[in-house]
This record gives structure tokens, C-alpha cells and sequence, in this order.
């Protein structure tokens, strides 16, 4: 009986058949709860009665739902409607194996990505003592952007693990297949299989090398006019010589098929970790394999005879990469005790972040390795990622036990975006929730529900379910402990930051380490749930290390290395991944009467503050290892002079007579006058305002304008003479400065700031408009006002190269004014005279490398 569409099955809502799949129909379906769309297979009602039909179409669900493999479809729910019975599985959307074969042989390289796979998943299922008797192209569905999914454990049997242990899982019992029952499908049994006999993970091995010889080949291993020949054919026959229909292969690749194709399980592999282990090796190095084939091949039968000693080299050389490659797999192994490093990522660029698949056996990251972030999966022994068809900007969060993924999506790069969930097999993201940080949300362990913190009015909250807030204010970055009573999450404070737990009721709060300059990653629980691993700074500006801290607050270092250590996730059995960055930031200048630009960086993290207006004299800030433990201002000449320090603090701009630098400290918060000649600093007195953001000079050297807010109320800007004068707001709340080399214009009439995040004109004496402008995208910044005072100097934040443009405000006309070179990958900042002779520009390049790591402890 065909369903029709429109009807519904449990909760789903029938859309369209599909065919026919195993032992059921298959319809395409939608589920309503979450907005996917589904496959459904349905046993029609006319077998409802056949109860070891009935009994084993279960078994499938059960058997495919205690897999938990990126290979393996995803079950999610068993169910029945009348007399029907269906579960509801992950709709692949791609085609079978059996489609891709009709048009012949494959290409050696998409035969082993093939193979590999299948390989790999049918590890998984044969570790949890898994058969599948059933395997063919019709039940491996491989998807658009080449993911493979093996479908039809309707015929798997629970037997002893390839460890001699009989498996114990619960969702497994079934009726008991008799000695003598023939199952599966005639063409890709195995002779055992063929025969009757009991059948163990080596049956599977055959029915792959059956596969894998006819995409090979174009052509059945075993195919004979009637059933019964075929059959007789597995026990008895040998398929035709390999060597005779595809000439070009590899041997590495023909020796893996005829081990395969073993008559005798004994000579096939003894793990199908190690078939899938060979097959991914000889993938990694078909570049390396095929030159000493493809050298035997073109030998004429004359050069033959004259050249065997070079073809068994060739042959020996093809054996060592095939097996070479697959004893060490590319792995540093340490001495015992110590720590291994094995390098997963392998471009120039800069990571996000990276999350362990449900198996632990890939990695899911993001990086930017050219202009925009993306998503890519990556198998350890593999130095190839595969990218994700989920647009630029999207980052991983968190994968649930059931394969899914929860992605933060953000086209424009900017501290939040929006959290989306989709399969790990692909598909359109699900949009859920805006406003969510990096790293901000993490799936419970039952795959059920999120972790999401949330910008909500300023505020970081963290809410389990979405909806009930645990924490109000000041969390990021949570991680749920192993058995999902507890959650971890790093908490932002005025002057540190901490490291946390909460209960998932959000009535036990607990404090674990707190005082951290800088905390970056994620916080990550060990296997057994008794410590929590994070990458953090006792300095801000210092490099990260990895420590760790157990429930009870005790802290260890657990490493440190040069550079900066970022933590993502361990896997279940203790397996780390792990980030290694090295920061590289660039500061070069043209000053006034030079021709060229000049390197002027000073210490480890030069950040150009201001230019003075001749040209000259360039202000820097020092915030790294270099600076030491608080931040350093220093003033350097741009003809490239030694740098010479100031004190300590943020330096904020250069005073129009070049006698003093208006800066800012953090202990005691405060604006303080730091002399360039002879003299002491001076404090100035606020009147107790706090949270400054920026501060310039006026033309005349004898006043300031600041932001910063009093006592609880939002930003504002601020005017103060120098000379024992007191703060003046000049703006509503809410306004702050925007971070120009001289926010004011040269004819000290207005500011450029900032409101609800739209750029605008404020006049300095408090009266007259407010010009918002409007000409200006978010992604604009400005950077300073022309000589004028009628026109703004402004930059496209992310654009490469860098390119600086001259807005008139009174015509809104744009109009290209230079194109600067670009060494570096984020934080462009451009500093600039108001004629635009002298300028300094800055900018960081982050140089990112991932890492597996064991051992450590």
C-alpha cells in the first residue's frame, strides 16, 4: 500500500515516496517538531502479520541506533501508527552506490574515498559486535558533497566482538537466526554466507571486496545466469585476475582487494580497523602509489626485461608507502610517559574552533584559511579536510551523540551571531536563536537539549533549557560534565576572569578558579568527570597555557609551550585537541618627508594609539610578554627611532602642542597626563566616573573629551579642561567615542561617536544637531577627519586590501583616496594626519596549527 502524501505517521508528515529499501518502503517525510525533513521506511500493512518480518525490521532500528559513526545513518525514532510499523531516520540527500556504478569503473581516487568510508564505518559497527549480512550498493548512500552513509542493519546480528567479548547491548536481542538460514543478498555474500554457516565481521570484508571489485572493475565478481550459480560461484570461483581488467591499478589497492575477496576468512583481516586503516593509507599516498604503477605500466615488453630490477623497486616502493605509511600514519610517538603531537591542519591561517565527532574517531573545525571562515571535517589519518557546504561566516559549536551539529552563523564577523543546528552528514542549517557568542552553547549529553548563552541587553546569560536562565549575567563558553549534572563555563569579571560549575537547575553555583588575565577555548571535562582542562593567562596579554582544576578547586599546569595554547575538546578516551597559535603583529609608517614605509613595531604587541599632526612622533602601546605585567606607553618617531617609554597604562592621543599624552590606567580606573619631556604624570580628576572608552584632545591643548559613564547610567561624552576643570556631559546617555586617531575635528566645533550602533556627528558646545551618518555602513569605520573639518577619512573593516576612502559630508560623495598593503589578517587598524601625508598601519597575523594529542595527564 503507498502512503499518500499529507498523511501522517506518528509526527511526521508524509511528503513523497522514495522506494523501496530493504525490507520497507521509503518515503520522504517532514518533521514539524524540529523542521527537518526525514526518510521514513514503512513495512506495509499486508506483512504486519509476519512476525519475524515484523521482529527483524525492529532489530534494524536498534541495531542502527546503538551505532554512533558519521558512516552510519542516524536513527531517530522507532515507531508505529495502526498497524504499521516505521522509524525515522537522517534523509540523505545524494545518490546510492549503486547509481554511481551504472556508468562503469570508477577513478582509483573516488574508489578508495568510497571504500575508506564504508571500511570505517563498518568498524564501528563490528567493535560493538555488529554484523551487517546485508551489505551492497543499494544500501550506501553517498551524498552530494561525497559524505557515505551505510544504510540496512535490518539483517545485523548480535555476535562476539572482534575483542572476543560478546557485546552486551540491550537494544539488541532478536530473534535467533537457525545454522542453515541463508540471509542476505545473492552477488555480495560471502561463501560462508553462501553456505549456511555462522557468520562473523569477516563476512562483511568479502561483501565490501565484492563492492570494491565492481567499482573497480565495472563489473560483478560472481555474477552467473541463476541464483544458485552465483552462489555456488562465492564458494567455489575466483572473480577475473584484477590485473587483466584494470591494468592501472595500484598493486597496494589490488592486494586489498584480494584479501578481501578471501575464500578463507582466516586470510582476511583479522580487524576491520586495520582494512579501513590500509585503505585510508594508500588514499593518502595514491599520488606516491600510482607514479612506480603507472612507471611499471608504460615499460614496452622489451624495456620490461630490461628494467626488472627497476619494477621490483617500483613494486617494493608501492608496498613500503602502502605499509609504511599505515604502521606510523603520520604519528610522532614520544617516548613512553610523554605526550604524542600528531598536526591536523596544515594551511596558513587562523583557526575558530574544533569539536570531537560523537565517536571520536573525526574532527569537525573552522577555520579561516583564506577570507572567510568555514566549516571542515578531518579524520586523523588523513592530512585532507573536507569543507562544508554551510556558507562562509559559520563556526562549530558543539555535536550532539546523535550526529548533530550546532553551528554559529555569522556572515560578518563580529563577537555573536546566530545558532543553527544541522546533520554532520549536511543539509541547510536550522536557524534558532541571534545573539549568541563564540562558543556559546554546548548539547547535553542525552543530544536532547542546549546550553545557549545569550546577549540580552548587554548581558551574557546562560540559560538550560533555553528559556530558564541559570546565570544572568557575565557567563560564556559552557560545557556540560560527562553524566550532564554540571555545567562549566568561564565568567567575564570588571578585571578577570573565572571558571565556574552550576547544576543544570542553576541552584548550586560554585567558584572552581578565578583571577585569570585571559581565558580563551573552551573549558573541557576529563573522561571521568573529575577535573576540568582550559587554556588561560595569570596576565592578560600573556601567552596561554593548559592547567587544569578539579571540583573541589585544586589547580595544576598541565603544559606550557611558546606561544598560545587554545583548548577545544577531549574525546572519551582522553584523546585532547588542541590549538597551537603563534601571533605575529605588524606596525609600519610613512611619516612626514619619507618615501617608503617603515617597520615600527617596538616590543611583542606594538598597537599605534595616535600620530601627532606634523607627522612625526608616533604613540604606541605595549600589552604582551614584553610590556610585563601592565600595559606600557611609549612614544617613537616615525623615521624609526628608538621607542621611549612613558609609564604605565593605555596611551590615548598626543596633545596638539606634543608636550603631553593623555592616558588611561585600570588601577586605580582613571585619565592621567603623561609628560613626553621632563616632569612627573599627573592624575586628573574625573569626579568619580568610570568605564572610559576614549579620549582625545581639543585644538587649543587645554581640554579633553572623554567617554565614560557615572555610576550606573550608560556612557556619555564628556568635556574637561586640564586645569582643575571639571566633567562636563556634552551628550544624552548611551554615546561614546569612536576610536579615530582625534575623534574631534580640527576646527574643535564636533566629535564623531557612536549611539545604538549608528555613527554621528555631535557638536562639542552641546548645542545645535546631531548628524547621523547615514552614508556609512556598520562595517565602515572611520578613522580621521580631513584638514577641513569637512570631510572623514574611512576604512570597509575586513576588505584586502585595505582600502581608505574620503566621505563628504556635505555631498555624502565617496571617493577613493589610497589603497594601503595588507601583511596582516584581522585587527587593520590605520592611523592617520588630517592631511593624509603620514599615516601608520597595524594589524595581527595569527598562524594556526591543530593538533590530536595523547598522553596527557
Amino acid at each position: 500500500m503507498t502512503i499518500p502524501a499529507g498523511a501522517r505517521l506518528g509526527a511526521y508528515e508524509v511528503l513523497e515516496p522514495l522506494g523501496a529499501g530493504g525490507m520497507g518502503e521509503v518515503y520522504r517525510a517532514r518533521d514539524p517538531r524540529l523542521g527537518r525533513e526525514v526518510a521514513i521506511k514503512v513495512l506495509p500493512e499486508a506483512l504486519a502479520a509476519d512476525l519475524d518480518r515484523i521482529a527483524r525490521f525492529e532489530q534494524e532500528a536498534r541495531a542502527a541506533s546503538a551505532l554512533n559513526h558519521p558512516n552510519i545513518v542516524t536513527i531517530y525514532e522507532i515507531g508505529r501508527e495502526r498497524e504499521m510499523a516505521f522509524i525515522a531516520m537522517e534523509l540523505v540527500d545524494g545518490k546510492t552506490l549503486r547509481e554511481l556504478t551504472a556508468s562503469g569503473a570508477m577513478p582509483v581516487r573516488r574508489i578508495l574515498g568510497i571504500a575508506a568510508q564504508i571500511a570505517d564505518g563498518l568498524a564501528k559497527a563490528h567493535g560493538a559486535g555488529i554484523v551487517h549480512r546485508d551489505l551492497k550498493p543499494e544500501n550506501v548512500m553517498v551524498s552530494r558533497d561525497g559524505f557515505l552513509k551505510i544504510l540496512d542493519f535490518g539483517l545485523a546480528k548480535l555476535v562476539e566482538s572482534e575483542s572476543g567479548e560478546v557485546s552486551a547491548m540491550p537494544t539488541l536481542a532478536q530473534p535467533e537466526t537457525r545454522p542453515g538460514t541463508v540471509m542476505g543478498t545473492v552477488g555480495y555474500m560471502s561463501p560462508e554466507q553462501a553456505s549456511g554457516e555462522p557468520l562473523d565481521f569477516r563476512s562483511d570484508q568479502f561483501s565490501l571486496g565484492s563492492m570494491l571489485y565492481e567499482m573497480t572493475t565495472g563489473r560483478k565478481a560472481f555474477q552467473r545466469k541463476t541464483a544458485a550459480e552465483t552462489m555456488s560461484a562465492i564458494i567455489r570461483d575466483e572473480p577475473e585476475l584484477l590485473t587483466k581488467l584494470r591494468p592501472d591499478l595500484p598493486p597496494p589497492v589490488r592486494w586489498i582487494l584480494e584479501r578481501c575477496l578471501a575464500k578463507d576468512r582466516e586470510e582476511r583481516y583479522a580487524s576491520t580497523k586495520d582494512l579501513a586503516r590500509d585503505l585510508a593509507s594508500v588514499r593518502d599516498h595514491i599520488s606516491e602509489v600510482t607514479s612506480g604503477a603507472e612507471a611499471m605500466v608504460s615499460l614496452s615488453a622489451k624495456s620490461r626485461r630490461r628494467a626488472l630490477p627497476l619494477a621490483v623497486g617500483l613494486a617494493l616502493l608501492a608496498l613500503g608507502l602502502a605499509t609504511g605509511w599505515a604502521l606510523t600514519r603520520g604519528f610522532w610517538k614520544a617516548p613512553s610517559g610523554a605526550a604524542s603531537f600528531q598536526r591536523l591542519t596544515f594551511r596558513r591561517g587562523l583557526l575558530g574552533n574544533a569539536r570531537f565527532t560523537p565517536d571520536g574517531q573525526s574532527i569537525v573545525y573552522s577555520a579561516r584559511w583564506g577570507d572567510a571562515l568555514r566549516l571542515y571535517l578531518t579524520r586523523p589519518e588523513s592530512p585532507e579536510s573536507q569543507a562544508f557546504e554551510f556558507g562562509d561566516g559559520t563556526d562549530i559549536l558543539s555535536i550532539s551523540r546523535t550526529g548533530e551539529l550546532a553551528l554559529l552563523q555569522s556572515p560578518i564577523p563580529g563577537p555573536s551571531g546566530t545558532l543553527a543546528v544541522a546533520p554532520l552528514t549536511g543539509g541547510l542549517p536550522r536557524q534558532l536563536i541571534e545573539d549568541v557568542p563564540f562558543a556559546g552553547a554546548d548539547w547535553a549529553p542525552d543530544g536532547k537539549d542546549m546550553a545557549v548563552v545569550r546577549e540580552v541587553q548587554g548581558a551574557s546569560r546562560l540559560e538550560f533549557p533555553v528559556g530558564k536562565v541559570l546565570i544572568d549575567t557575565g557567563a560564556r563558553c559552557p560545557r556540560f560534565a560527562p553524566d550532564g549534572d554540571l555545567l562549566a563555563f568561564f565568567e567575564d569579571g570588571p578585571e578577570s576572569g573565572s571558571l565556574a560549575i552550576v547544576d543544570r537547575n542553576g541552584k548550586s553555583k560554585k567558584l572552581l578558579s578565578s583571577g585569570w588575565g585571559s581565558l580563551n577555548g573552551v573549558p573541557a571535562w576529563t573522561p571521568d568527570g573529575r577535573e576540568i582542562w582550559f587554556t588561560a593567562a595569570q596576565e592578560a596579554g600573556h601567552a596561554e597555557a593548559l592547567w587544569a582544576v578539579d571540583r573541589s578547586g585544586k589547580r595544576r599546569l598541565v603544559m606550557r609551550v611558546p606561544g598560545v595554547l587554545e583548548l577545544y575538546d577531549i574525546a572519551r578516551d582522553g584523546r585532547v585537541l588542541l590549538a597551537h597559535h603563534t601571533i605575529v603583529r605588524s606596525l609600519r609608517g610613512l611619516g612626514a618627508g619619507q618615501a617608503k614605509e617603515l617597520e615600527l613595531s617596538w616590543l611583542d604587541d606594538s598597537v599605534a594609539a595616535d600620530i601627532s599632526s606634523d607627522g612625526k612622533t608616533l604613540l604606541v602601546n605595549e600589552n604582551g610578554e614584553g610590556a610585563g605585567p601592565k600595559p606600557s606607553t611609549y612614544l617613537r618617531g616615525m623615521d624609526g627611532s628608538p621607542a621611549a617609554r612613558l609609564g604605565d597604562g593605555e596611551g590615548l592621543a598626543i596633545s596638539p602642542d606634543g608636550k603631553w599624552v593623555l592616558g588611561y590606567r585600570s588601577k586605580p580606573e582613571g585619565l592621567v597626563l603623561l609628560p613626553t619631556g621632563a616632569g612627573p604624570s599627573r592624575n586628573l580628576d574625573v569626579g568619580g566616573l568610570k568605564d572610559f572608552q576614549w579620549g582625545a584632545w581639543l585644538p587649543d591643548a587645554k581640554s579633553i573629551v572623554f567617554s565614560a559613564a557615572a555610576g550606573a547610567e550608560q556612557t556619555r561624552i564628556y568635556v574637561q579642561a586640564v586645569a582643575d576643570g571639571k566633567a562636563l556631559a556634552i551628550s544624552p546617555p548611551g554615546v561614546q567615542l569612536l576610536r579615530l586617531t582625534n575623534p574631534v575635528s580640527p576646527d574643535g566645533k564636533h566629535v564623531v561617536a557612536t549611539a545604538g550602533g549608528k555613527r554621528a556627528i555631535y557638536p562639542i558646545d552641546g548645542t545645535g544637531e546631531v548628524r547621523v551618518i547615514a552614508e556609512l555602513s556598520p562595517e565602515d569605520l572611520p578613522i580621521q577627519w580631513s584638514s577641513d573639518s569637512l570631510s572623514l577619512y574611512f576604512l570597509h573593516r575586513g576588505e584586502q586590501p585595505t582600502r581608505i576612502w574620503l566621505l563628504d559630508l556635505a555631498t555624502g560623495q565617496k571617493q577613493l583616496w589610497k589603497e594601503l598593503p595588507v601583511d596582516a589578517d584581522q585587527g587593520i587598524r590605520v592611523r592617520l594626519t588630517p592631511d593624509g601625508k603620514s599615516y601608520v598601519r597595524g594589524g595581527i597575523s595569527v598562524l594556526s596549527e591543530l593538533y590530536l594529542v595523547e598522553g596527557l595527564r
